[in-house]
């Protein structure tokens, strides 16, 4: 290219030798048919912001095989550009990558360090308890002794335990002892031990003490002789003696 033309002659020059319309141009660069009309017709006044267009003039002349820069400046020579201005500026890409946050980076990385040190601490507050009885060892059990020490452990310190309705005091490593008095005779000496979470579940476990009363009782009739353990009275047979007896 010798000398300087307009851009309207250049492109529509161009375009007749490559046998190319507005149309065929478009598909070819991806710019809109209305913008490289408005290129070809000389109307600045429809054509985007300045680096739009300067993006555009670049793909046109790849493809029309001409140089870039007398373009370029043949465009800015015509429109005569502003080199300030709002017009002037890209305007904001929605595809574009989003800048990098560092406030919403440390809130985001605040509330996994929170998360982390609270998830053990809410597994004690729901969920379900579980109970360990160790005394007495199993669901019916006998014993002759009229006081019986119910012990075992709970896996949550914080759980609230209650047996038969009255609460218990927990250890703090979750055993805990309680003397009762096995007042009925025979089976009938039941004991519901229930833990209750805080925002959780509760969990009773049932065990029966059977008191053995009468064995005890007998136990101590066998060493008494009678029933009740009082002492047989003993019976004292009198002896007679040969000076108190008086011949006629």
């Amino acid at each position: 290219m010798t000398e300087f033309k307009t851009i309207k002659e250049i492109l529509k020059e161009e375009s007749r030798s490559k046998g190319l319309n507005v149309q065929k141009l478009s598909e070819l660069t991806g710019i809109a048919p209305r913008y490289i009309k408005a290129l070809m017709e000389n109307d600045i006044s429809q054509m985007p912001p300045s680096p739009y267009v300067k993006g555009y003039l670049e793909n046109i002349s790849k493809i029309l095989e001409i140089d870039f820069e007398p373009l370029w400046q043949e465009y800015k020579k015509e429109s005569e550009l502003k080199t300030s201005g709002a017009k002037d500026t890209l305007p904001l890409n929605r595809y574009a990558p989003k800048s990098f946050n560092k406030k919403t980076l440390f809130i985001t990385i605040l509330v996994l360090v929170v998360l982390v040190i609270l998830l053990p601490k809410i597994s004690s507050f729901i969920g379900k308890p579980s109970i360990e009885i160790t005394s007495p060892p199993s669901d019916q059990f006998h014993t002759s002794q009229d006081t019986f020490i119910l012990e075992g452990k709970i896996d949550n310190p914080q759980d609230k335990l209650s047996i038969n309705s009255g609460e218990v005091v927990v250890n703090s490593d979750g055993t805990f002892k309680q003397s009762v008095v096995l007042s009925e005779p025979g089976c009938r000496n039941d004991y519901d031990f229930t833990v209750k979470r805080f925002l959780g579940s509760s969990v009773t476990v049932r065990r029966t003490i059977c008191y053995d009363f009468y064995s005890t009782n007998n136990n101590s009739s066998s060493s008494t002789g009678i029933p009740g353990g009082i002492p047989a009275p003993t019976s004292t047979v009198p002896i007679s003696s040969s000076s108190n007896i008086i011949n006629y």
